[in-house]
């Protein structure tokens, strides 16, 4: 089965909005077993559009159209699609007792411009808006089945879950069983997870019969693993084959699976532990605090942090020498060791995490470059510290460097056994 989403819009092409119906879409096709090969998008333009739902008719079995079914004068998708698949315009008189009913509710009259979403073409399916206005509409034409929705999310997601993605389902020949899952890894590109996997794959995408794809999610790179077969079992045997021989080569990357964090993972390990957590922060401004106490119930393993941003800080509050910011800089090694010891003094924890550096764009010298960072954990087995040289946008470096300083406490956890 050859599906095809098509999304119409000037708003779509012009970059005004992201076009989430086509994620959605897919998404929700795609772990149901589908898969989709074709994405098309095109302004509102008569002429396009025709050329789109034609170009669409001979190489899909299924089209799904967004956009262009509302009441304001760019929207007249259902119009060209009843041209170009030569069929009349005709009035569903059920749906404009619908709408009629609705504006009553509502206190409204039902104008002119709204009654002509009553519209379908002749032979058309109408699907109920619980949410909107427009219908949703079925039509057949040539060997493909056109599903047509309101641009508007929320109304696509209600008509699609309600009508029409049953019926795609039960038009399917066979039964196909879908398993996936998703690895999250940190430290690593996409070239690089690529690179170790590279002589599993018995084509250029998959492992064991099991689709393998990467997507980069800054500071991130995520495995998607994807399993179809008419058998359960099989599918889900073949999946767990795929996953292991990645972990095998990556296990080192792969912090969680699916919905995890890197914080959340943090935290249960925290927990598991019996450890406690605490932060000293510069340059990510209270990142790291934000990101850990985003999850809930992290109170039982946070105790608090401090951002020292300014020298004076670092040495009143945490205790930093003042010889140290003096002859070394607060960007440095020996900083960045006392601001761990600090905090972790201060706050009786199990664990300190400080971080000291240049974000940027300003600031840097040729002996300590923009993106120079030093990060240090203290514990009961003594103090570490790393140096990293991260020239990014002042943002990307803040996040990247929370999530370096969060991987390197799940990696000490995890060597506690």
């Amino acid at each position: 089965m050859i599906i095809e989403i098509l999304t119409i819009g000037d708003e779509l092409l012009s970059g005004n909005v992201v076009n989430t119906n086509q994620s959605y879409l897919s998404d929700k096709l795609w772990l149901a077993g589908f898969q989709v090969e074709y994405h098309s998008s095109v302004r509102d333009d008569a002429s396009k559009i025709k050329e789109a739902l034609l170009l669409a008719a001979d190489r899909a079995d299924i089209v799904l159209v967004s956009g262009g079914l509302g009441p304001t004068a760019d929207d007249f998708t259902l119009e060209i699609a009843a041209k170009t698949f030569k069929k009349k315009l005709v009035l569903d008189k059920n749906y404009l007792t619908y709408l009629e009913r609705l504006f009553t509710q509502w206190g409204r009259p039902l104008s002119e411009n709204n009654k002509k979403q009553a519209y379908v073409p002749q032979g058309a399916q109408t699907f109920m808006n619980k949410v909107g206005t427009a219908p949703g509409v079925g039509v057949k034409y040539k060997k493909a089945h056109f599903y047509f929705f309101p641009g508007v999310p929320a109304e696509l997601k209600q008509i699609f879950s309600d009508f029409v993605f049953p019926e795609i389902i039960s038009s399917r020949k066979e039964k196909i069983f879908f398993e996936s899952k998703i690895l999250k890894c940190f430290g690593a590109a996409e070239a690089d997870l690529d690179l170790a996997l590279k002589d599993l794959y018995i084509n250029r995408l998959d492992i064991e019969n099991v689709r393998i794809g990467f997507r980069a999610h800054f500071p991130e790179t995520y495995i998607k693993l994807s399993a179809w077969d008419k058998d359960a079992k099989k599918a889900k045997g073949q999946l767990f084959l795929a996953e292991s021989k990645v972990k095998e080569r990556v296990e080192k990357y792969v912090y969680g699976e699916g919905e995890d964090t890197l914080e959340a993972v943090v935290g249960k390990l925290l927990i598991e532990h019996k450890k406690f957590l605490s932060v000293a922060e510069s340059c990510t401004g209270g990142l790291i605090a934000n990101r850990i106490t985003n999850i809930a119930g992290s109170s039982s393993y946070f105790l608090g942090g401090v951002v020292s941003y300014s020298n004076e800080s670092k040495i009143k509050i945490l205790g930093v020498s003042a010889d140290t910011i003096k002859k070394q800089g607060a960007v440095s090694p020996q900083c960045a060791l006392e601001m761990a010891q600090g905090i972790r003094r201060i706050t009786k924890a199990d664990y300190g995490i400080s971080v000291t550096g240049i974000a940027g764009p300003d600031g840097g010298t040729l002996g300590k470059p923009v993106g120079t960072v030093h990060i240090a954990l203290a514990s009961e087995k003594g103090t570490k510290e790393k140096k990293f040289v991260l020239p990014r946008r002042r943002d990307w470096f803040k996040l990247l460097v929370s999530s370096l300083a969060l991987d390197g406490l799940r990696k000490e956890l995890l060597s506690l056994g």
